[in-house]
C-alpha cells in the first residue's frame, strides 16, 4: 500500500520542520540528516540498534535453546540498554519501571521468566523471526498477542531484524505527525501486522516526499522516521511566549504544535490558579498557592516534565492527548502538585491526565497511587 502525500501540504510541513531545526540549532539551517540538530538528536538510533544486536546475538541461537530462557534473556538485554560508558540509552522502548510494571513495553518478556509455557511460546516466535524465513506477519500478530499488544516492543524487534524495511513505533507521536502530513492512518491501539505494514508504507511515502518534494539527498527509512518524530517532538526555541492565550501567539516567529499549545495552556492555567489563590484572604478555606519560580522557569519545567515522562501521565502511564489534535479533553495534560498542601515549585510537580487531576483533588499522592493499583487489581 502506498500513501499519497499532497505536495503543498508536505512543503508547508517541511518548512515548519526547517524552522524548528534552525530554532533549536542557533540559526543553523537544515542540510540533511547526517549533520546538525537532526544528526545530534536522532543519530543515536542506529548505534542503539547495533549495540542491541550484539546483546541479542541471535546468530548463536540454536533450536535446542527454545524453552531454555536464554533467548528471552538476550531479548531483554537488547532492550534494557543503559550503557553510560558508551553513552547509550535505549529510549525506543519504555522499559524502565517508571509508571508501574503494567506500563513497561517489554512486560510480556519479563513475565516469561516465571512462566515456562509463555517462555517457550515466545522463544519459538523469536527464533522463527530472526533465524528462519517464516511468515513475518503471522509472527508479528502472535508476538503481539503474547506481549499484551505492546506496539513499541514488537515494532522494536522488527526494527532490530531489518532497519531497511521496519521502523520502531510510538503510536501517539506518529499519529500526530501523520495527521499534520494529512496521511490517513491511525496506529494507536492498532497493534497488528496489517497496521504495522501500513505504518512502514506511510514512512516510505514520507521518504519519497523528502527526496522528491523537499530535495533532501540520500534519504533512508530511518530519516523519514526521524523527520516525523522531530516534527512533533522539537520545540521552538523562543524568548517570549504569548501572553494572550495558550492556543494563539502574538509572536509571528513562534511555531505552535499541538503539544506546545497544551504546555502553554498548563502554564497559563497555573498562573491563573495562583493569581486567584493569592487574591483570597487567609480566613477563607482555600490555602494560598505560591508559584516559586518565574514564568519562564515554569514553562521550562513543564517541557522538562513532559519529556521526562515521555508524554505520559505520571500516575497512570496513559499517553496524553493534545489540544488541537485530539478530542478527548479528559486525556489532556494537567499540572498537579504532588503534595497538594505545598506550592508550585520544582520537586512538587508532576503532569497527569486531566481526569486524574480531577479525581485526585487534594488526596495524598501515595494513597491515590495505592488506590489506582487496587482499581487495576494489583495489591502492593
Amino acid at each position: 500500500m502506498s500513501f499519497e502525500i499532497q505536495p503543498q501540504i508536505f512543503k508547508q510541513q517541511f518548512e515548519r520542520f526547517k524552522a524548528l531545526i534552525a530554532s533549536n540549532g542557533k540559526g543553523h539551517e537544515f542540510v540533511d540528516f547526517t549533520e546538525g540538530v537532526a544528526a545530534a538528536m536522532e543519530g543515536y538510533k542506529p548505534r542503539v540498534r547495533s549495540h542491541a544486536l550484539e546483546l541479542l546475538d541471535y546468530s548463536s541461537w540454536k533450536a535446542d535453546d527454545v524453552g531454555s530462557g536464554t533467548i528471552i534473556e538476550s531479548a531483554i538485554a537488547s532492550i534494557e540498554i543503559d550503557d553510560r560508558k558508551k553513552n547509550l540509552n535505549n529510549n525506543l522502548v519504555l522499559w524502565q519501571n517508571l509508571w508501574g510494571h503494567a506500563n513497561r513495553d517489554h512486560r510480556g518478556l519479563l513475565e516469561a521468566r516465571a512462566d515456562s509455557q509463555l517462555c517457550r511460546k515466545l522463544e519459538e516466535l523469536l527464533f522463527a523471526l530472526f533465524r528462519t524465513e517464516a511468515d513475518e506477519g503471522v509472527i508479528f500478530d502472535d508476538l503481539a498477542e503474547l506481549t499484551h499488544k505492546k506496539y513499541p516492543l514488537v515494532g522494536y524487534l522488527y526494527f532490530l531484524k531489518d532497519m531497511d524495511r521496519f521502523m520502531q513505533i510510538r503510536p501517539t507521536a506518529f499519529d500526530q505527525a501523520f495527521n499534520d502530513l494529512r496521511i490517513d492512518l491511525v496506529t494507536v491501539r492498532q497493534c497488528s501486522w496489517a497496521n504495522y505494514s501500513q505504518y512502514n508504507s506511510a514512512l516510505l511515502s514520507v521518504r519519497r516526499a523528502l527526496e522528491e518534494i523537499a530535495g533532501v539527498p540520500n534519504v533512508r527509512l530511518i530519516d523519514a522516521h526521524s523527520f516525523c518524530w522531530l516534527l512533533i517532538r522539537l520545540e521552538p526555541m523562543v524568548e517570549n511566549a504569548s501572553e494572550s492565550t495558550a492556543s494563539q501567539s502574538t509572536d509571528p516567529g513562534r511555531i505552535l504544535g499541538s503539544r506546545d499549545k497544551s504546555i502553554l495552556e498548563m502554564k497559563y492555567s497555573t498562573l491563573q490558579t495562583v493569581k486567584r489563590a493569592t487574591g483570597r484572604t487567609r480566613e477563607q478555606s482555600t490555602k494560598v498557592k505560591e508559584l516559586r519560580m518565574t514564568e519562564e522557569q515554569l514553562e521550562g519545567l513543564l517541557r522538562h516534565l513532559m519529556t521526562q515522562q515521555e508524554d505520559r501521565c505520571a500516575l497512570t502511564g496513559l499517553p496524553f492527548q493534545f489540544r488541537g489534535t485530539h478530542e478527548d479533553e479528559n486525556m489532556l495534560p494537567s499540572l498537579d502538585r504532588i503534595d497538594s498542601s505545598g506550592h508550585y515549585e520544582a520537586g512538587n510537580l508532576q503532569i497527569v491526565c486531566r481526569f486524574i487531576n480531577f479525581w485526585k483533588q487534594d488526596a495524598d499522592n501515595e494513597e491515590f497511587k495505592r488506590l489506582l493499583m487496587c482499581v487495576r487489581g494489583i495489591e502492593e
